[in-house]
């Protein structure tokens, strides 16, 4: 175990200034035998850490309490400097003052006791200057007080023109929020709010900043709880200020103006025309007692006069920021048009140049204004009315922007009408939620042609040519094929999925059509484009549906054993004799037997009701498009069950069979299913398909008891 003393060499080794730790290893490594050895003089240095940190823990508590005092006095001799500049700067002023007067009292130009021998013309020059000099002092001594102003004054062209305390209310309650203390510059405006701790001289914290050009200082009228107010129009929101009386609020709003006549001269004051003095001088002639003296010749030096402008054509960028700020949209329109037409009408020159010049500057941010209106984003609400968008149409109509308008009206309308589509919930079975989403899209290709015709194609959109006329309508047929394409693409998985029935796919599409055709009133065939859409799809399913049923009935055939249905029960026989009845077969009891039972088998009743509910399901999917087809499917089941009796009457397969029994399930077939099949087929389109009436004459002979006319081995026989 080691000693103290040796705890003493090794304390004094590692404090060494020469200390080198390779060294020490290498020097322990030779000097140490064996592992546990060098495991001791581990455990030495270990226990000399451990000792360290007691002794450094020990030592910060011990001191803590100076730490907290040496702090204080840090932030004492804080104050003191603060305090110090303080004074620094208001003997500085003093004595500034003190050079700047006569013993008479009167107030002298400090430059006069540097140089005496300026002359007049040197001082009127300078005035324009004292006015900068004396605010850009004034700027440099406020900001002193403000936490965070040391970065105001680094623009040496900024000068202060006026300051005070005011009060922050807000717009919509108009109740006070905070004191701000408020410098108007020559360029922007300087906002800053009160310290509740004071540092030193700092009194202020700066909180916002604006330029000249960004904002604009409105009147407001004395209305209850507000007085003595005017607005700050900044975007995104305006702010609102009380002044303490009337006579202040009229002072901010001179100092307002000053400021813009300072931006509008280019940081020069305004003056008025002055005489400038030439000498004409003759030829020199010296000592000449008869020369005439030299004549001093104002020549009064002017510009050639600006045309008389009304006041409202003057003020016109004000009025129309103000306009802009306020969401007056319609009034600034409205005088941005009566602008265009006075100023075509007057002779140009260059203020009349410069007056156009900042129009189109306000027509292009108002345009601007009007598309983030009719841009929907994801963070803006998508719940705004057809009104808002037809407000931003028609004023972009008002300001020539017609084509515009409507791309940005139909991109509107697709965002909206996409996030609707989206947020339906797809609750319930595949039917209900296509009936619930086709009806959202429906109603907003409704809303949207409603809204189209009211703000392009109407008497009260405006004067529009025909050719306008033509281009709105088919822009909006264009729209109209794009959002059904992609309304289609959306619903194709739902509706035509491989594990979805032929029921729910014709009363979905059929379903969807109703939903289409009430577009008809605006003029569009929108059923016409959702059959070509849907076409590809729903000539599948119809393949599908055929292919099912002519196997169904190759099986059927397979398991015929030629004897009357008797249903099992009376229960039995009257669910069958309803669903008949259900199916449109009204004559069902007529097959009835003395045994209560019924003259056909039961192949002929299960094809039966199965080829009139396929009949149902394919006229529900028959468009022009699918007729062929619809026909061919048809034809091809029935087709397939009257060719398995034929060939089971030519085989002799039915010698158990009497000939009467065959000859019911033959005329079942073809004067019951064939005919309510042909009458169902006419009513859906309003036309006879003449290949089932050639399978009815040509199968006739199999309930006539006669022998068979003609022998057909192909499908497509008629």
């Amino acid at each position: 175990m080691a000693t103290t003393s040796d705890k003493g060499v090794l304390t004094r080794k590692l404090g060494a200034s020469d200390y080198n730790p390779t060294r020490y290893v290498a020097e322990i490594s030779q000097r140490c035998v064996g592992g546990e050895e060098i495991l001791a003089q581990r455990k030495m240095i270990q226990d000399l850490s451990d000792d360290t940190n007691t002794l450094l823990k020990h030592n910060v508590y011990k001191n803590y309490s100076q730490f907290i005092e040496t702090a204080k006095e840090i932030s004492h001799l804080e104050s003191d400097m603060y305090r110090l500049s303080s004074m620094i700067t208001e003997q500085r002023r003093f004595l500034t003052g003190l050079l700047e007067t006569s013993i008479l009292g009167d107030t002298v130009p400090l430059t006069h006791t540097l140089d005496i021998e300026l002359d007049v013309q040197q001082e009127e020059e300078m005035k324009p200057n004292n006015r900068q000099e004396l605010g850009r002092r004034n700027l440099i001594d406020l900001m002193e007080k403000v936490e965070g102003g040391r970065d105001i004054i680094d623009v040496p062209s900024r000068f202060l023109l006026y300051d005070g305390d005011l009060i922050e209310m807000d717009t919509g309650e108009h109740s006070a929020i905070h004191r701000v203390h408020i410098y108007l510059t020559n360029d922007s405006i300087i906002i800053a709010t009160w310290l509740r701790e004071k540092r030193g001289p700092v009194r202020f914290k700066l909180s916002s900043q604006y330029s000249l050009n960004s904002f604009a200082m409105v009147n407001v009228r004395d209305l209850a709880g507000v007085t003595n107010a005017w607005k700050l129009l900044v975007s995104p929101e305006p702010r609102l200020f009380q002044c303490k009386d009337a006579l202040s609020k009229k002072e901010w709003l001179a100092a307002y103006e000053e400021a813009k006549e300072w931006q509008r001269t280019g940081g020069l004051e305004p003056a008025t025309r002055k005489p400038v003095k030439q000498n004409k001088k003759p030829e020199k002639q010296a000592d000449n007692p008869f020369s005439e003296p030299e004549v001093e010749i104002e020549v009064d030096v002017k510009e050639e006069d600006p045309p008389e402008l009304p006041e409202w054509l003057i003020e016109l960028p004000d009025t129309l920021d103000v306009h802009i700020a306020q969401r007056e949209f319609e009034s600034a329109v409205e005088i941005i048009q009566e602008a265009e037409e006075d100023l075509e009408r007057r002779e140009e020159c260059q203020l009349i140049k410069e007056l156009k010049e900042i129009n189109q500057a306000r027509k292009d941010t108002l345009i601007q204004v009007l598309r983030g209106e009719l841009n929907l984003t994801p963070d803006k609400s998508m719940q705004g009315g057809p009104r808002t968008a037809r407000r931003a149409v028609n004023l972009l109509s008002g300001l020539h922007r017609q084509a515009e308008a409507r791309d940005l009206f139909l991109t509107h309308r697709t965002t909206l009408l996409r996030h609707n589509v989206k947020s339906c919930r797809g609750e319930g079975n595949t039917h209900q939620y296509l009936t619930r989403i086709g009806n959202t899209f429906f109603q907003q290709i409704a809303e949207t042609c409603r809204e189209f015709d009211k703000c392009f194609l109407s008497p009260d959109s405006g004067p529009s040519s025909s050719s306008n006329s033509r281009s709105s309508s088919s822009s909006l047929l264009m729209w109209l094929e794009e959002e059904l394409e992609w309304f289609v693409e959306k619903i194709d998985k739902q509706l035509f999925s491989n594990h979805a029935p032929l029921p729910g796919i014709a009363e979905s599409v059929n379903r969807l059509r109703e939903q289409a055709g009430k577009l008809l009133g605006f003029g569009l065939d929108v059923v016409f484009l959702l059959d070509n859409r849907l076409q590809g799809g729903i000539e599948r399913v119809i393949c599908e549906a055929r292919d099912k049923a002519i196997e169904a009935v190759k099986l059927r055939w397979g398991e015929e054993n030629w004897r009357p249905h008797h249903a099992g029960s009376r229960s039995g026989l009257e669910k069958c004799l309803v669903e008949m009845n259900q199916a449109g077969i009204a004559s069902a009891k007529t097959y009835l037997n003395a045994d209560g039972e019924l003259d056909l088998t039961l192949n002929s009743v299960s094809f039966g009701l199965s080829y009139l509910t396929l009949t149902d399901h394919l006229l529900l999917l028959f468009t022009p498009g699918t007729r062929h087809l619809v026909n061919e499917s048809l034809i091809s089941v029935l087709h397939a069950q009257l060719r398995h009796l034929d060939q089971a009457v030519r085989a002799d397969k039915v010698e158990g069979a009497s000939k009467s029994f065959i000859m019911k399930n033959a005329g079942f077939l073809l004067d019951t299913v064939l005919t309510l099949v042909e009458h169902k087929y006419q009513s859906k389109t309003g036309s006879e398909c003449p290949k089932l009436s050639k399978l009815h004459s040509n199968y006739a002979w199999l309930k006539e008891g006669k022998g068979p006319v003609t022998k057909y081995q192909d499908n497509n026989f008629v």
